[in-house]
């Protein structure tokens, strides 16, 4: 062997083991991102009226299609469940799972949620209880129950059920089928064939990463007015733009640590955390307030959901055109699915072993049951505190939105000094948590093959690390954060169909590979 031959022979063993990073992929994701963000930022008044204006076209013009996917993304989920398909293991034939249920449930909640759960579980009643649905009169006891029923249906099954989707379809296609791709177009090849080998594939592809920078960035961005009002008031100062840039920071050095240190030594030991914390704030939340009103309001709020929950997934109000599931439910539901391939990637990586109705359920469970206690105990110590004429939580949150309301929610409870410090550690933990699963996520779709069980090279997921912090202290400091929130959810038009893609893919390969 000549020296030239040594030479490449050791630089190849070298690499191995060091996924190969797609610099030309990073390179347009971050110019497409940061390029919108300048605009919003140079015209900020003409990019927010075209923005919104196109909003309200999509959610008026498209209603019919969020809601019906939506809905009929519950039933395939569950069809698929209990259908012979769900026994189907992802991975070889004796594979066990990487990580224990807790783990896994904890990974999948706090990924799916950042700290914006604990912001409207709170608060989102109080919208209702003023601007009803059904026609229903405003600010009635009625309104306690349905306000807070609707909250918990916009985090309920449905919205995990858009998650499952991209879930199921990329972990079949990456453990059964073997094809280790980590890219969101691969999902699509099902109904799309080799088109997606070409431009098409790489719009998909490119919009997956818009959405995700642009979700991770404003949720970045919009959950630190909580922690900061929160620090704000422990520290006994007024809240202020640097206290929110200083708190991004934290969280990005908090997620850039655990993100460095991989999935099992980083992103799970930070779930653990984000988990304890926040489940130790809704236990004394439900013990120190009034803990029989809280039971009974969840019980009545969970069972006007179940009754009503088909009519509440379908309702377009066309004869009363009041506007409310386009300005809400249409809303979440775009919002769910421009941040559903992330979700599916992300529980792909960690679900090797288990069967396909193990996801399914598992994510269905720990998603939904998670979102319904926090609703149940935030909004139901809220809604009592509003009735017993102890602080004007309706028109807090309506006159001065969610943040400030939920942090004087908190200043009513016993050891309040601690509660908010404690509040503002787990709303730094949660975020942490699922921007360092999206920096994660991101860093597999940006490596040309990714094997089972590699992590993508360290430098990768430094880099979207970086990416996510940069955009939200540019947008906090210029003005457009509310404006690239409204951009990214119009993501979700176009996601939708590629959802609808997905199922098509799923099924088409089931009966392939099962007949």
């Amino acid at each position: 062997m000549t020296k030239v031959e040594e030479a490449y022979q050791s630089a190849n063993e070298a690499r191995i083991g060091v996924p190969e990073t797609d610099r030309r992929m990073q390179a347009i994701s971050l110019a497409l991102i940061f390029g919108l963000a300048v605009l919003l930022i140079l015209f900020p008044e003409q990019g927010k009226a075209m923005l919104d204006t196109t909003f309200k076209w999509m959610t008026s013009s498209f209603d019919f299609l969020f809601l019906g996917v939506g809905f009929g993304a519950l039933v395939f989920v569950l069809w698929l469940a209990v259908s012979r398909f769900g026994a189907i293991r992802l991975g070889d034939p004796g594979t066990t799972p990487e990580f224990t249920w807790s783990a896994w449930g904890a990974m999948v909640f706090l990924a799916g949620i950042a700290s914006g759960l604990m912001l409207w579980a709170g608060t989102e009643w109080a919208y209702h209880y003023a601007w009803t649905p059904f026609g229903l009169e405003a600010a009635t006891p009625q309104m306690f129950t349905v306000g807070q029923a609707y909250g918990i249906f916009h985090w309920g099954p449905t919205a995990w059920a858009l998650y499952c989707i991209p879930a199921v379809a990329m972990s079949y296609i990456y453990y059964v089928r073997k094809r280790h791709i980590y890219k969101v177009s691969e999902a699509c090849r099902g109904a799309l064939g080799s088109i997606v080998d070409g431009p098409v594939g790489q719009i998909i592809d490119y919009m997956f990463i818009f959405g995700i920078l642009g979700a991770a960035a404003t949720s970045l961005g919009l959950g630190t007015p909580m922690i900061g009002g929160a620090l704000a008031n422990v520290l006994g100062i007024e809240p202020n733009l640097w206290l929110d840039v200083a708190i991004i920071l934290v969280c990005t050095v908090v997620f850039s640590v655990s993100s460095g240190l991989g999935l099992d030594e980083g992103i799970k030991r930070l779930s653990y955390a984000g988990s304890l914390l926040t489940l130790a704030i809704i236990i004394y939340v439900l013990f120190a307030g009034p803990t029989g009103f809280i039971v009974e309001l969840g019980m009545d709020s969970v069972a006007y959901t179940l009754s009503n929950y088909i009519t509440m997934s379908l309702w377009t109000d066309a004869v009363g055109q009041s506007g409310f599931p386009q300005a809400w439910t249409v809303f979440y539901w775009a919002w769910w699915v421009a941040y559903a391939p992330f979700m599916g990637l992300f529980v792909t990586r960690i679900s090797k072993g288990r069967a396909i109705r193990e996801v399914i359920i598992g994510m269905l469970s720990f998603g939904s049951a998670g979102c319904v206690l926090f609703y149940v105990v935030l909004g139901g110590y809220g809604i009592d505190q509003q009735i017993k004429g102890l602080l004007p939580m309706a028109d807090l949150v309506n006159e001065h939105g969610v943040a400030p309301a939920i942090i004087e929610m908190f200043k009513t409870l016993p050891g309040s000094s601690l509660v908010l410090f404690t509040v503002a550690v787990s709303g730094i933990v949660m975020l942490a948590t699922t921007f360092d699963s999206a920096a994660y996520v991101m860093a597999c779709a940006s490596t040309k093959e990714l094997g089972e069980g590699e992590e993508p090279a360290r430098g990768n997921r430094l880099f979207w690390c970086g990416a996510i912090a940069v955009l939200p202290v540019s947008l906090l400091f210029l003005g457009g954060l509310k404006t690239m929130q409204t951009a990214v959810v119009l993501v979700g038009l176009p996601v939708i169909v590629i959802l609808v893609l997905m199922m098509f893919t799923t099924v088409r390969f089931l009966k392939q590979d099962q007949a």
